[in-house]
């Protein structure tokens, strides 16, 4: 008998080492085939392909060089099943048109030039809070980030999803470390309308049809926070305590310039966060009701967010707290100027009609247009004024119900979002 179980164990051991080498040998196979692939136009090459019993495939030292000559190394990376059974039977999951419930690629050692990240600060209107009070700079371009220690930067990556079949829910992950500098996690859960497969998601229709229900971002500081207040305290002569000071002010003045009004919490979390580095930032949503992700209402615009997306933001130190981010004042009385001058530009001259009885409703002003009515003014430019004191202009795309879809110009680009008629107190056409 135990000359039975020392013999399984043998076999069973001598199996699993002829899976494993198997797997990695297709793997190289498939890697030698892009090398041969892109012979004369680009240069790629690995050191070693493994696997191992927890079912995790390994390609070691990769190098990648492009036409250009720009160079990418990483020191390894791995696709990672959950079990060495799921990487035995992935092959076949797929071939059964089957999504497996767990894959998370990882990559270790990436070396990215920072200079690969200017594009997205010059794109983005928001990264003027980060240089708030930093000269005038709109962003740190790649000199600034030099003299900061990040010329080049060292990343560890892991992107992956959990998929429970059960209630067909899944859950996103994306965890990015820049060493020395900041680690970003986030986590996204959905609500998918049926089972997924490979052939469904092909098509996208899934995604589509999709809901997000929550979403979770954690920014920890990794030396990034202590590096950017020295380096903007020597450009403006001042100490690293006073320069703190400094662009806390400089940081409101710059939501203010973008029309925006931050509420007294987020700006007691941001403070927290901006004077204790080393410390996490988390952001928290939970839209109610969950997000049509097939319906483009994920706007990019910070008011719109702050109200669809019931947000929660904090620190270590501050806890989890409800934020928002409303229209700033400066930003109404502009838009009431504006709506006021366009209407009395549009209003042709009344004749005298004498006196009216007193109590008598008055007539709608020029321009403004009946709720009831508005399926009638589709594909026109209007003004919506809110309840709540809130301007939003866009044009009418359509009216579905109680809901009015208001297709509008937010940050660099068009996005469709609804707006319902129970908050609307005026409509008036531009």
């Amino acid at each position: 008998m135990k000359r039975l179980l020392i013999v399984l164990v043998v076999l069973l051991v001598a199996g699993l080492a002829t899976a494993q080498y198997k797997i990695s040998s297709s793997v190289a196979d498939g890697l030698d085939a892009a090398k041969r692939a892109m012979r004369g136009h680009a240069q790629f090459d690995y050191s070693d392909v493994s696997t191992t019993l927890s079912g995790d495939i390994e390609i070691s030292d990769v190098q990648f060089t492009s036409p250009a000559g720009q160079a990418i190394h990483a020191d390894k990376i791995a696709l990672i099943t959950g079990s060495l059974w799921q990487l035995l039977t992935l092959e076949d999951t797929f071939k059964n048109n089957e999504i497996p419930e767990h894959l998370v690629v990882s990559v270790e050692g990436l070396l990215a030039d920072a200079a690969l990240f200017n594009n997205a600060g010059q794109a983005n209107p928001m990264s003027r809070l980060d240089t708030a009070g930093c000269g005038e700079r709109r962003f740190f371009d790649r000199s600034d980030l030099k003299d900061m220690g990040y010329d080049m930067l060292t990343l560890d990556m892991k992107m992956g999803y959990q998929l429970a079949k059960g209630d067909n829910r899944l859950v996103l992950t994306l965890d990015v470390i820049s060493r020395d500098q900041m680690a970003v996690d986030l986590e996204m859960t959905s609500r998918l309308p049926y089972a997924p497969s490979i052939a469904g998601m092909a098509g996208g229709d899934l995604a589509k049809a999709s809901q997000l229900t929550n979403a979770t971002i954690r920014i920890e500081d990794l030396g990034y926070l202590e590096r950017s207040l020295a380096f903007c305290a020597d450009e403006t002569g001042m100490d690293t305590a006073a320069y703190r000071e400094h662009h806390l002010a400089a940081w409101l003045d710059a939501w203010h310039n973008l029309g925006l009004e931050p509420s007294d919490s987020l700006v007691d979390i941001y403070r927290d966060y901006a004077t204790n580095p080393g410390s996490t930032l988390t952001f928290e949503m939970e839209p109610f009701p969950a997000l049509d992700l097939g319906s483009n209402y994920l706007s990019p615009d910070p008011v719109y967010l702050s109200s669809r997306l019931n947000p929660k933001m904090g620190t270590e130190e501050t806890g989890m707290q409800p934020v928002s981010i409303a229209p700033s004042e400066q930003a109404l009385a502009d838009t009431d100027t504006q709506v006021i001058e366009s209407a009395t530009q549009k209003q042709p001259p009344q004749a005298s009609t004498g006196s009216t009885k007193t109590g008598k409703a008055s007539a709608r002003p020029a321009g403004q247009l009946a709720l009831a009515n508005l399926d009638q003014h589709l594909y026109r430019d209007v003004t919506i004024r809110l309840n709540s004191g809130r301007v939003l202009k866009g044009r009418i795309e359509g009216v579905e119900g109680q809901t009015l879809q208001l297709k509008r110009q937010l940050h660099g680009g068009n996005m469709v979002v609804p707006v319902a008629l129970g908050e609307v107190k005026t409509v008036t056409l531009r």
